[in-house]
């Protein structure tokens, strides 16, 4: 079933200074590493309800085009790109969720600044939709928890999702069949681009 929102993706175009200002505005920011592929890396502020903001840069933008699924976000100036759904069972909902699959499952990682390998398994979405996750390292070891997910600014997790849709009648028809998986409401509004508009915090 689904847990709840893992977390959400910003693009940024530079990691340290996108860290540096989330800093600024009293974020606690902690640094998450290369992804596999080596094509991007992040860094995490992750909150008390146990989600996280992901802040992603490409080292090289143009080298992902047709590479990466949010490729065009960056080329774009960056800006909000997907959110994940945690499962605890990513086999049993994706065959649950089998007709709204765009491939079949596959692994994901990446490699802390502290040479910890963290791994998960992917189920991506008929977009705009969540893509969901579970991981196969424990969930400490890419989330950030503890002090790490209490800021300064005193927000604590993620309040809403807003996703924009050209056709909202499909797009609400589709993300029902998610709430019926245990998916959490979220606001779907008329759009000219099918994608993340906006992501509360609270």
């Amino acid at each position: 079933m689904i847990r709840g929102i893992d977390h959400v993706v910003l693009v940024v175009g530079d990691l340290a200074r996108a860290s540096a200002e989330h800093r600024e505005r009293g974020f606690t920011v902690t640094p998450g590493g290369e992804h596999t592929g080596g094509l991007t890396h992040n860094a995490l502020i992750g909150f008390q309800d146990g989600s996280y903001l992901e802040l992603i840069a490409f080292y090289d933008v143009a080298a992902a085009r047709g590479k990466h699924s949010w490729q065009p976000v960056a080329e774009r100036g960056g800006g909000w790109a997907d959110f994940a759904l945690r499962s605890d069972d990513i086999h049993v909902d994706a065959d649950a969720l089998k007709h709204l699959l765009v491939r079949p499952l596959e692994p994901g990682g990446r490699t802390r600044p502290d040479g910890v390998a963290v791994a998960w398994m992917l189920a991506r979405l008929r977009p705009p939709l969540p893509f969901l996750i579970e991981d196969i390292t424990p969930r400490a070891v890419r989330v950030p928890e503890g002090e790490a997910a209490r800021h300064r600014n005193g927000l604590t997790g993620i309040a809403g999702i807003v996703l924009g849709a050209r056709d909202t009648g499909l797009l609400t028809a589709a993300y029902g069949r998610l709430r019926a998986r245990g998916a959490p409401p979220i606001d779907i509004e008329q759009s000219e681009r099918d994608g993340l508009l906006d992501a509360r915090l609270e």
